[in-house]
């Protein structure tokens, strides 16, 4: 299950995420409350501020009425109408103190409003800094939600190729079961085979010993193909596990003449499990009183019966891919004393 681990490296990359974004969203939050409190603070300094601005404007106002009620007038008259040099003094002093008033008044309403207006300045500062502040929380904590719906979607991923690998596995080991009981189907088959051919020839129709049999180049090559399958232990095609391939597979199209590879009797013709149509033909005994036999296996024809006499080089089938195959070639076996051997050593080839 290749997705597996990628699909783990993205829950552990997302979940990554969730801590930074978390991480993000608790900063943001804390700035937005900060800056909510540095808000609610510029609000209260602006209200003092307007506070002062209004008294000094009122006394401002108080100093403007006065004048134009001539109350200014009436005290530079009383300046100029002293009698005494000590009496223009102290009303000189009188005027010069109203006069200082009046200044420090207008002084203050100035830097009152200049007040006034610096602290509005920092107080929409303050609203956008707030604004921003509470935009980027918002931000973050979409992006941590976010963040943790990928999590919880890469972890169900993960959960799901778990849950289909164990199925596959499961799979994997009941179909084993299965190919295990195949196998052993086909290598008893084969004993059998083996057992028949043995009978054969410790039987009258046995025949005498031939030393010619099983000479290099004694067989013909029955069929005009292509060798595509060795003899030996290989790993099956069909059935997927390591067993003995008791034969050499030649490739060929369907339905192209099987000849017969030596002269000798069908002992067997039909149909034979993952051998599909097999035919069986004895050629005779060597001196030590083995017999030989030749094999043929997945036609698609059988065009010869159990105890007819063929000759060498006769048409006794057709190339198929019935039984356990996966293509259309002919499986040829060499059997000595029912034991397969390896085809190679004896044909003409």
């Amino acid at each position: 299950m290749l997705l597996l681990p990628g699909a783990r490296e993205t829950v552990a990359r997302t979940q990554g995420q969730v801590a930074a974004a978390q991480v993000v969203s608790a900063s943001a939050q804390r700035a937005a409350t900060q800056a909510r409190t540095e808000l609610a603070t510029a609000a209260q300094q602006v209200s003092a501020a307007d506070t002062v601005v209004k008294h000094a404007r009122d006394t401002v106002g108080s100093f403007a009425a006065d004048a134009y009620k001539g109350i200014g007038m009436v005290n530079l008259g009383a300046v100029l109408n002293a009698e005494s040099p000590s009496q223009l003094a102290t009303n000189m002093a009188y005027l010069n103190l109203a006069s200082g008033k009046q200044r420090q008044a207008l002084n203050a309403a100035t830097a009152a409003r200049q007040a006034a207006t610096e602290q509005r300045n920092a107080y929409v500062l303050k609203k956008q800094a707030a604004e921003a502040a509470a935009s980027q929380a918002s931000t973050a904590l979409v992006g941590a939600q976010k963040a943790a719906a990928a999590a919880t979607a890469a972890q169900a991923q993960v959960q799901g190729l778990v849950t289909q690998q164990t199925s596959a596995v499961n799979a994997v080991n009941a179909q084993r079961s299965g190919v295990v009981a195949q196998v052993g189907k086909l290598q008893d088959e084969s004993n059998r085979i083996a057992a028949q051919l043995r009978g054969v020839a410790s039987s009258p129709r046995g025949g005498p010993a031939n030393g010619s049999l099983l000479s290099p180049g004694y067989l013909l090559k029955p069929v005009d193909g292509w060798k595509s399958s060795d003899f030996g232990y290989r790993y099956d095609p069909y059935y997927h596990v390591w067993q003995l391939h008791a034969g050499t597979d030649l490739a060929a199209p369907h339905g192209t003449p099987i000849y017969a590879a030596a002269a000798g009797t069908v002992v067997r013709a039909g149909w034979n499990g993952g051998y599909g149509n097999y035919t069986c033909i004895y050629h005779g005994k060597l001196r030590d009183g083995r017999g030989v036999s030749t094999c043929y296996g997945h036609q698609s024809a059988i065009l010869v019966s159990d105890g007819q006499y063929v000759q060498r080089g006769q048409l006794i089938g057709r190339v198929g891919t019935t039984g356990a195959s996966t293509g259309n070639h002919l499986h040829f076996e060499v059997r000595l004393d029912g034991d397969p051997v390896n085809p190679l050593r004896y044909l003409n080839v």
